[in-house]
């Protein structure tokens, strides 16, 4: 029995006046049968709407348990169209077990984001093979609901976010289907779910304004917080930072106040390392800057706010050096700001920097450990330092003399250095001479070290894509880097990039990053990273199109993933909101404001029906009521036919015969096309009081005929 949407489950359920026989029409639907002869566009329907919903974990699980979930799906196909038969519960119970064996070799474990999402995708596929009754339906709705949230544990962006709202459109059709016969059209189903969406929404972006907002990431467990996710690491050894310098990814977007700051001042400093043992550099413990030993800045200040991607550390990028910042981060005695916990979800922060700026006298224990040398350091390391230092030249002229050194020689820059062996630092200066950033910076440090003058490493990120239409500044991935700090004297901790001498278009002009993905070698910017406002060739449009893309990436950034409790609470201070209950005052207005509109669409509707069997059906009470036949709050079909028949027998017969139809056309599975016009036939061959005198006086002795 299937019953129209507005005569749904949840509208007899809900009526004030649900009798046993509305019960027994819900217990009805509920348990009735679907096979894959009989009910095909059912089954098939929601088979292709739980396919829709996991489609997008293609990219987010592993493969075999994608191949496990389209084999169950391609099982249930082929009962729907080539009568292949369905598993019974002996192969199900073994099927259960397949699959439950598979995430657990895999993933070894049933929790977490991929093995939760595996076993999830596995179990809506086997209950895809297990649906019989409109009950079973129902659950697998339901939990395909559950699998398309579990999308956003990978991804947030817009394309996702669409998709899900389509997923969850052919979800609620499919529900619509489950509850309708064949006679309502496919489009009706996808506009009606589509308007419930869209009546949806404004109460849906209302909450996401004004409910209070979770502690940590909502789209992440807790278990995976510590995935690994691209970003720099906590070591550097020649050849970390060539895996970066192919990745597209974004690391983070700066908004300046103001002017942009040119491509030499676009250093951000992440990860400070000291200590090397030769091979490979490892950072030290951090310690916190000490009051009074802060950098006297001597330029104004860059004012700008960064919305930082999540990377599973407590590193956060400031431009090299930061003045000011919130009170959420540490800054570390080598100026290195941190986050309090590890940032596991998107980050946006307001900051103050200087270029120009003196850090004083050098600690004892940091001219220790900026003089730190491996113990097997290269003699002929040493022999080239001290040709340097012949004539006892001050700190500042060992620098440039080792600047000379990279410029003058023959030194590469390039992503694909050969491999080095023995000590890495002779083997490239000597031999090889070809290398990336980390192979300069780390080269100079030590030779700095050999030659008495304190030095450290410094990583993050150089330069980055201005993007003219949103106005920001896009670093990515690709723009790591790595330079080298000496101290000297007069100035104090001051930036040496050796890799501005031997390839200064590196940070004169920047990254090219998808020609240099591309190609897999080093490409720089041909206009300095600001492509032309101008020009309609293919390849100015396709940069255009990425900008603008990415501009609304921006957006969607700033506005949706990085609502957080800090910008929730902004926001509220800025609306005047400072306790609970102006915040719910404000919340409960705008509910108000939500579902006026709603209301103002839906309460006009009922007034006019659109169905045409509850229309015809309107058209027999009408004329019932004529002659004081009417029904009853909660009264059926069947017990108002029966009360017609006892009170009036002269209308029993073509009672019962609509009755009947009007039954078989509204709820059962299959009828005719030809049903709707024999029952507004029947209905119009009613006898007429105005014409049947006799039986109209008759009637009217009894003009209210009690139940």
């Amino acid at each position: 029995m299937h019953h129209r949407w507005d005569d749904s489950i949840f509208s007899v359920i809900l009526h004030p006046k649900c009798t046993s026989e509305s019960l027994s029409v819900i217990q009805i639907m509920i348990n009735t049968k679907l096979s894959p002869a009989d009910d095909r566009q059912k089954l098939g329907w929601l088979l292709g709407s739980v396919v829709l919903v996991a489609a997008p974990h293609a990219f987010n699980l592993a493969p075999v348990v994608m191949a496990y979930f389209v084999m169950l799906a391609l099982w249930l196909l082929s009962s729907l169209y080539l009568k292949f038969p369905l598993p019974n519960r002996a192969l199900l119970f073994l099927l259960t077990l397949s699959g439950a064996s598979i995430v657990l070799w895999h993933y070894h474990r049933f929790w977490g984001q991929e093995a939760g999402s595996s076993l999830f995708i596995v179990g809506l596929g086997l209950k895809l093979l297990e649906t019989k009754t409109h009950r079973d339906a129902y659950v697998v709705v339901f939990l395909a609901f559950f699998v398309a949230f579990t999308q956003f544990l990978f991804s947030q962006s817009i394309p996702m976010a669409g998709y899900a709202l389509i997923a969850v459109i052919f979800l609620i059709a499919t529900l619509i289907g489950l509850n309708s016969n064949k006679t309502f059209p496919v489009k009706a189903r996808l506009t009606m779910a589509t308007l419930m969406v869209a009546q949806a929404l404004p109460v849906m972006l209302l909450l996401f304004v004004f409910f209070p907002r979770i502690k940590g990431p909502l789209w992440e467990l807790p278990d995976d917080s510590h995935s690994a996710k691209t970003g720099l690491s906590d070591t550097i050894s020649p050849g970390s930072f060539s895996r970066l310098a192919l990745s597209q990814e974004t690391a983070f977007r700066v908004d300046f106040e103001g002017e942009l700051p040119p491509p030499k001042d676009r250093y951000w400093r992440g990860p400070v390392f000291w200590y090397t043992n030769g091979d490979k550099w490892t950072l030290l413990p951090t310690i916190p800057i000490v009051l009074g030993h802060k950098p006297q800045f001597e330029d104004s200040f860059k004012n700008y706010v960064v919305t930082l991607e999540p990377h599973n550390q407590r590193w956060i990028f400031a431009m090299d050096l930061p003045n000011s910042f919130p009170s959420e981060f540490d800054e570390t005695a080598d100026y290195q700001l941190l986050s309090k916990t590890d940032v596991t979800e998107r980050k946006q922060y307001r900051l103050s920097s200087g270029t120009i700026y003196t850090t004083g006298a050098l600690s004892k224990s940091d001219a220790k450990k900026g003089l730190q040398l491996p113990a097997n350091t290269g003699i002929r390391l040493q022999q080239l330092v001290k040709g340097w230092q012949v004539g006892n030249p001050t700190a500042k002229l060992l620098v440039e003399k080792a600047l000379r050194y990279f410029r003058d020689e023959a030194f590469y820059y390039t992503l694909n250095p050969p491999l080095l062996k023995g000590d890495p630092v002779e083997s490239f200066l000597f031999e090889t001479r070809r290398g990336f950033c980390e192979h300069y910076a780390t080269a100079f440090v030590i030779l700095m070290r050999i030659g008495g003058v304190p030095a450290r490493v410094v990583t993050g990120y150089q330069g980055g894509q201005w993007n003219s239409i949103g106005r920001f500044l896009e670093v990515k991935q690709a723009d790591a880097h790595a330079w080298a700090e000496v101290w000297l004297p007069e100035s104090g901790w001051t930036r040496v990039d050796p890799t501005g001498a031997v390839a200064p278009e590196r940070i004169e002009r920047g990254v090219d990053v998808e020609t240099q993905i591309a190609f897999g070698e080093i490409r720089f910017n041909l206009g300095g990273g600001l492509p032309s406002e101008h020009g309609f060739g293919l390849g100015n449009l396709w940069r255009r199109a990425r900008l603008i893309t990415s501009t609304i990436d921006h957006a969607w950034d700033g506005w949706v993933l990085a609502y957080g409790t800090e910008n929730q609470n902004k926001f509220f201070r800025w609306l005047g909101l400072f306790d609970w209950r102006a915040i719910a005052a404000w919340l409960s207005v705008g509910l108000v404001f939500c579902f006026v509109p709603v209301a103002w669409f839906i309460v006009p509707k009922r007034g006019k029906q659109t169905d045409p069997v509850k229309r015809i059906y309107l058209k027999f009470l009408r004329k019932l009521a004529a002659f004081g036949l009417i029904q009853q709050t909660g009264e059926g079909p069947l017990s108002f036919a029966d009360r017609i028949v006892k009170s009036v027998p002269e209308l029993a017969k073509p009672t019962e015969n609509i009755i009947q139809l009007y039954i078989r056309v509204r709820y059962e599975q299959f009828h005719e096309p030809s049903d709707l016009k024999k029952l507004r036939g029947l209905i119009s061959e009613l006898p007429n009081p105005r014409f049947e005198c006799s039986l109209y006086k008759l009637l009217n002795k009894n003009k209210t005929i009690s139940r």
